[in-house]
């Protein structure tokens, strides 16, 4: 099924993956490149939307539902979402399926995420450190801090708007 005002047989994206990985920067990336996109950044939808949660796990599930939701204005408005989000469900990954959203793990070595992110040494509440990023079975894009990440993100756009 084609989206109104958009090329490609999926109708949107999600980025998920550890602080640092660079699910704003692929997000970004693809907006420049995917006609009609719109990002839906985690941490926007944070600062703007959800100031009432904090980190926990279940104020996490609360953002990520929120982030949903905002996707499917976005749809709803012939538009395709770029969002992205720390953490994802296997619940959530259902129901972006079956909206035709693709899902994307953003991978990135972690003496590179530590690097780039000081929240690793010793905070609550973090993914990947005392909170579990969960292994589903999604694409999964790894972020090396090259150009082959560009590259990666080319190819994977060329393969859903073919």
């Amino acid at each position: 099924m084609k989206r109104k005002n958009c090329q490609s047989t999926i109708a949107g994206i999600w980025f998920y993956g550890l602080a640092g990985s660079g699910k704003t920067y692929a997000s970004q990336f693809l907006s420049n490149r995917i006609p009609h996109s719109f990002v839906v950044d985690g941490d926007v939808v944070r600062r703007h939307v959800s100031v009432d949660l904090g980190y926990s796990e279940d104020d996490r599930k609360i953002q990520i539902s929120r982030i949903f939701g905002i996707g499917n204005i976005v749809l709803e408005n012939g538009m395709f979402p770029i969002m992205s989000s720390v953490t994802m469900t296997n619940g959530l990954l259902c129901a972006c399926i079956d909206q035709m959203i693709s899902v994307v793990r953003i991978e990135r070595p972690f003496e590179q995420l530590k690097k780039v992110r000081n929240l690793y040494d010793g905070q609550k509440n973090v993914v990947g450190v005392n909170l579990v990023l969960p292994d589903l079975n999604t694409v999964s894009l790894v972020n090396d801090g090259t150009p082959k990440f560009d590259e990666a993100l080319i190819d994977y756009a060329k393969s859903i708007t073919a």
